[in-house]
């Protein structure tokens, strides 16, 4: 009998159950079975199936959680709405507040936004997080401070009704606002060009406060300065500079060690490393690369720190525009240990992703304009900064391992936008990853497609009869693959990549900012953590927050669990609980095929769901 056998055994059998429901079913069987499903079960399958996500303990939320993001993903259910204040906002230095953001004035164009990121869990059940986002809005820092969980249900009872709209939202989550600009910070000068949040771990031990927030900002002036914002600190808001000797910011990112090395690329030539916890009031770099020769012409783009011990940087135009440096605690090698070029390497172009033939071909000169370092994984092997995205000037994202002697081993590339310039990344865990474009507001979602990755299919949980194939005609799974049918080999094994334009539809397009808002590049995206359903990308003058969540699921993510009640009128209940305030923007996407293939759907309003594309979420229709 399956319950006599010993636990090793019964985990060896649940790591290949493919979905959440197949280990309900075992935990019905018995007691015995019960109480190892809800001790060990739900962990199992958790590591076994998101092998790249590390989640806390929680692992029957985790389940639920991760597979019904998975299946959101897969399905292209999102809500998104431009980020602006829903409570009052306090303004340090002055203690004053506000009721919304300060947008820039007297500027041709608006501000490039630069986001940062952050959640942790603060209590004992999956929705009790603490999430902390920051932006540079022109020369003014925003900061939000959500908190959800039963801590901050109590706090939304514990608040009079008619005082709740300045603090809570619809899902009872604790908003607080923060804005903070000196009077001398003008905009245009004084823009914020660079900004990094430190986690708890990396703070020094006076300012470990829960309403501390550390931020290091960088400007296009020339100062990087260590700020801490907090409700509770109206002055002495600048811990530390340190020195660039006047040269403007251009980027900068911090080491996720407990004891941070930061890096910025200063004018257009060097890159300097900075220890972040010193105690002195400026720093001087402990390193300084001069990474664009004199006698070269080019400049650096990027920075980001793959690990906790390696740098990369993107510079160009060059022959070999990536560079990763070996950093240690007392600064960085002054050579670097790789150098990533397009030389030796002829790409043919497969589908929607271009693979390393290895057989030779022409180089050229290029730029890198982004980077973002791929998680290890339990089951794939490796190490921290072995493997790295980059977002080239030509429109690729290349796939690099530095254990690999290939200049790149994979290539993704949009088959429609295909020679837009990629000004960002963002990877999530390593099942995906986020590209922003340079126009049209574009973002770009790719399937990484490799080891360690992917590794559940919410299309596991239906049978053969349930959909059908979006394929026209339907294309025949190949007898090798041991698929059943030809929609359940489409999502296992033939999944498309998809672009989402970040601006509004129809007559109201333009009411958010100018026709520039619709022409801008993608910034800067953020997310707070694999696991989270939060995406943030910057567009010119605006940051939109896409929440990846269907508004037509009865059990959605835990975090949503508190809110408005059931009344039983089905438009009434959704509007109420994920649109109260009539912010939802109606997006256009398309699927990444050939030009011929390509079809235009765009999300219905609110309340007006016409379920006609099999496969995606309930608001997607074609047309306008």
């Amino acid at each position: 009998m399956l319950s006599d056998l010993p636990f090793e055994l019964i985990s060896h059998i649940t790591s290949y159950l493919p979905t959440a429901r197949s280990l309900l079913c075992l935990s019905l069987t018995c007691q015995r079975l019960h109480e190892y499903v809800e001790k060990e079960g739900y962990r199992v399958f958790v590591q076994c199936r998101f092998p790249s996500q590390p989640t806390p303990p929680f692992w029957k939320e985790a389940a639920h959680a991760l597979t019904t993001l998975s299946r959101n993903w897969d399905c292209k259910a999102f809500l998104a709405r431009s980020l602006s204040p829903s409570a009052s906002v306090v303004r340090l230095q002055t203690g004053g507040s506000t009721a919304n953001q300060r947008r820039p004035r007297g500027q041709t164009m608006g501000f490039q936004p630069v986001i940062d990121s952050y959640e942790e869990w603060v209590g004992k059940e999956w929705a009790a997080r603490r999430e902390v986002l920051a932006w540079g809005g022109g020369a003014e820092l925003m900061v939000r401070v959500r908190t959800s969980g039963i801590a901050a249900e109590e706090r939304w009872k514990d608040t009079k009704s008619d005082k709740r709209i300045f603090s809570f939202n619809q899902h009872h989550q604790h908003l607080e606002w923060i804005a903070y600009r000196e009077q001398w910070h003008a905009d245009g000068r004084d823009d914020i060009t660079s900004l990094n949040l430190l986690r708890s771990s990396q703070r020094v031990v006076e300012d470990t406060s829960a309403t501390n927030e550390e931020i290091i900002v960088g400007r296009a002036s020339g100062s990087l300065e260590s700020v801490t914002v907090s409700p509770d600190r109206l002055q002495n808001i600048v811990n530390t500079r340190y020195n660039t000797r006047d040269r403007p910011v251009r980027a900068a990112d911090i080491s996720s060690s407990s004891s941070p090395l930061l890096a910025a690329c200063l004018s257009d030539t060097v890159v300097c490393v900075y220890p972040v916890n010193r105690e002195s009031s400026t720093i001087d770099p402990i390193a300084e690369l001069v990474v664009i020769p004199a006698d070269t012409t080019g400049r650096t783009w990027s920075t980001r720190f793959i690990s906790s011990d390696r740098l990369a940087v993107g510079l160009g135009s060059s022959l070999k525009p990536l560079h990763v440096y070996q950093t240690t605690p007392d600064g960085v090698t002054r050579e670097p240990i790789r150098k990533f070029s397009t030389a030796g390497s002829k790409l043919a172009l497969s589908s929607d992703v271009i693979v390393d033939t290895g057989d030779g071909g022409t180089s050229g000169t290029s730029s890198v304009y982004s980077i973002a370092a791929i998680p290890p994984s339990s089951s794939a092997g490796g190490n921290a900064g072995d493997l790295l995205l980059s977002g080239w000037y030509d429109g690729g994202i290349r796939l690099h391992d530095m254990r690999s002697p290939s200049s790149c081993v994979q290539t993704y590339k949009d088959p429609i936008d295909t020679f837009s310039a990629i000004y960002s990344l963002l990877s999530i865990g390593r099942e995906r990853f986020v590209a922003g474009g340079a126009r049209h507001s574009i973002i770009k979602v790719f399937d990484l497609r490799m080891a360690g990755g992917k590794a559940y299919y919410y299309t596991d949980v239906h049978g053969c009869n349930k959909h059908f194939s979006s394929r026209s005609p339907p294309k025949p799974p190949p007898q090798k693959s041991g698929a059943c049918c030809e929609w359940h080999y489409e999502t296992h094994h033939d999944r498309r990549n998809w672009n989402v334009f970040l601006n509004r539809r129809g007559t109201a397009s333009y009411r958010m900012g100018t026709r520039r808002n619709s022409e801008s590049p993608v910034y800067s995206l953020s997310a707070p953590s694999a696991a989270s359903t939060a995406l943030y990308a910057g567009i010119e003058n605006d940051v939109v927050q896409l929440d990846i969540v269907s508004m037509m699921d009865k059990h959605p993510d835990p975090v949503f669990k508190f809110g408005p009640q059931k009344t039983g009128n089905v438009d009434f209940d959704i509007k109420k609980k994920w649109d109260p305030r009539g912010d939802l923007m109606r997006l256009a996407m398309y699927e990444q095929v050939p030009m011929g293939a390509m079809r235009l759907r765009v999300q219905s309003q609110v309340g007006d769901f016409d379920a006609g594309v099999p496969g995606w979420d309930d608001r997607w229709c074609d047309g306008w």
